[in-house]
C-alpha cells in the first residue's frame, strides 16, 4: 500500500474518532451527575464506537459484511448495558443507544470519504442531543390541533405539491399548477410558522420575524396572513401593519438583487429610486414596530395554527391574475412592456424582474427596462394595500395604506426624476 493511501485512511480514521468525541461529549456532559461505575456512555465510548465504525468501514473494503457485523456487535453490547442498568434501576436512556448507532455510522461514513455528510450527520446528532430541553419545553407548549395543522402542512407541501404538474394550461398556457400550488403552501406555511413563532416568542418579536423571513419569500403571502389574523385580533393590528411594511421593504431588495445577478449594467438605472423605496420602508416599519412594542406585552390567543381557505382563495385569485396578464402581454404586443409590467406587477415582480433583465442584456434600452420593473413593484405595493382592504382589519388598512402609498410616492417621484431631466 502507498505511502499517500496510508495518509488517507490515517485521516479518515481520525476523523471517526473525532466525530465520536463530539458526540461523547454531548453526552458526558448530559449525564455528568453519575459516577465511576455506574456512569454511561461518554467520551471514551463514543470515541471508540465512532472509530470502530471507522475501522470497520475501512475492512469492509477487503471483508464485505464486516461494516454490518461491526454494527450488530454494537447493537448487541449497547442494548445488554441497557437491561442491565435498567434491571439496576439505574436507567440509561435509549437515547444514548441510539447516538451509538450514530456515532459508528458516522465512522463508516467517514471511512468510506464521505466526511462531509459525516461532520453533519454527527454535528447533527449533538445537536439534537443538546437541545433536549428546548425541544421538549417546545413540544410542550403544541396542542392536539397544532399537530394536526402540521399534518396537514406536510400534506400539502410534501405530497400534494410535488405531485401537481410544472407546466402550463389554460389560454395563453397562463396557469402553472405547480407555481399556484406553491402559493398555497407559502401562504398556509407562513401563517403556521407565524402562529408557531407567536406562540414560542413574544407577541411582536414572533410576528416580526416571520415578517423578515416571509419577505425573502413571499411580500404577497406575507400580506394575506397578517391581514387575515388582523381581523381575529385587532389588538396586534400595529405589529401587522408593521410586518406587512416590513415585507414590502425586503420586496424592494429581492428585486435589486435580481437585476445585479441578471444584468448588472441594469442596477444603477433602477438603484436610486429602488433605493429611496426601501430607505423610506426601513424608516416607516422602524416608527411602527417602535409604536407597537409599546402596545403589545402578552402573546395573542390565534385560534386556527393553518389558514387553508384564504391561501385556496388566493391561489384562484392569482390564476385569474396571470391570465389577465398573459391576455395583456398578447393585446400589447413586445412593444407594451410597461403595460405588461403593470399587468405582471398585479401577481408577481420576481418573474418580471428577471424577464426584463434578461430583455435589457440582450438589447432592451436601459432606461426602458427600469421604468418597467420598478412600475411593477409600484404596482405589486399597491395590490398589497387591496389584498389588506379585502382581508384585514379597517385599523391595519389604514395604517398600511398611509405607508405603502408613501413609498409608493417616494419611488415614483424619484422615477420621474430622470424623465423631466429629458
Amino acid at each position: 500500500m502507498s505511502d499517500t493511501a496510508n495518509l488517507n485512511m490515517i485521516y479518515a480514521l481520525a476523523v471517526s474518532l473525532a466525530l465520536g468525541l463530539v458526540i461523547g461529549v454531548e453526552r458526558e456532559w448530559r449525564e455528568r451527575a453519575y459516577e465511576g461505575a455506574v456512569r454511561p456512555a461518554g467520551v471514551r465510548t463514543f470515541g471508540l464506537i465512532s472509530l470502530s465504525g471507522g475501522i470497520t468501514g475501512v475492512l469492509n473494503e477487503q471483508f464485505p459484511g464486516v461494516l454490518a457485523a461491526g454494527l450488530a456487535v454494537v447493537i448487541f453490547v449497547m442494548t445488554v448495558a441497557y437491561w442491565r442498568r435498567s434491571h439496576d434501576d439505574k436507567f440509561m436512556g435509549v437515547t444514548t443507544i441510539f447516538a451509538g448507532f450514530a456515532a459508528y455510522g458516522c465512522g463508516g461514513l467517514a471511512a468510506a470519504g464521505f466526511f462531509v455528510p459525516a461532520t453533519a450527520a454527527a454535528v447533527s446528532v449533538a445537536v439534537i442531543l443538546g437541545a433536549k430541553e428546548r425541544l421538549h419545553r417546545f413540544v410542550s407548549l403544541l396542542d392536539q390541533k397544532e399537530i394536526f395543522a402540521a399534518l396537514q402542512f406536510l400534506l400539502i407541501a410534501a405530497v400534494i405539491w410535488p405531485l401537481a404538474p410544472n407546466r402550463n394550461f389554460g389560454p395563453y398556457d397562463a396557469v402553472n399548477p405547480f407555481e399556484i400550488w406553491l402559493m398555497v403552501v407559502l401562504i398556509s406555511g407562513l401563517s403556521f410558522a407565524g402562529y408557531i413563532s407567536v406562540r414560542v416568542f413574544r407577541a411582536s418579536r414572533g410576528i416580526l420575524g416571520a415578517a423578515i423571513l416571509g419577505g425573502f419569500v413571499s411580500s404577497t403571502a406575507v400580506t394575506l396572513s397578517f391581514a387575515r389574523m388582523s381581523r381575529r385580533q385587532p389588538e396586534y393590528e400595529s405589529a401587522f401593519a408593521a410586518a406587512v411594511v416590513i415585507a414590502a421593504t425586503i420586496m424592494m431588495a429581492r428585486v435589486a438583487i435580481i437585476t445585479a445577478i441578471i444584468w448588472p449594467p441594469l442596477l444603477p438605472y433602477i438603484g436610486v429610486p429602488v433605493g429611496a423605496m426601501m430607505i423610506t420602508g426601513v424608516l416607516l416599519s422602524t416608527l411602527r414596530v417602535k409604536q407597537q412594542s409599546k402596545e403589545m406585552a402578552e402573546t395573542p390567543s390565534v385560534t386556527n395554527p393553518l389558514e387553508l381557505a384564504p391561501a385556496l382563495f388566493f391561489a384562484g385569485l392569482l390564476s385569474i391574475i396571470m391570465l389577465a396578464s398573459r391576455w395583456l402581454e398578447a393585446v400589447f404586443g413586445p412593444e407594451g412592456v410597461y403595460a405588461v409590467a403593470f399587468a405582471s406587477g398585479l401577481a408577481d415582480v420576481d418573474a418580471l424582474t428577471l424577464s426584463i433583465s434578461r430583455f435589457a442584456r440582450g438589447g432592451l434600452d436601459l432606461h426602458v427596462a427600469a421604468i418597467a420593473i420598478i412600475t411593477a413593484a409600484i404596482t405589486n405595493t399597491l395590490v398589497k394595500i387591496g389584498l389588506t382592504a379585502i382581508a384585514g382589519s379597517p385599523t391595519m388598512t389604514r395604517q398600511v395604506s398611509r405607508a405603502l402609498i408613501i413609498i409608493v410616492a417616494v419611488g415614483a417621484t424619484v422615477a420621474a426624476i430622470p424623465l423631466t431631466g429629458n
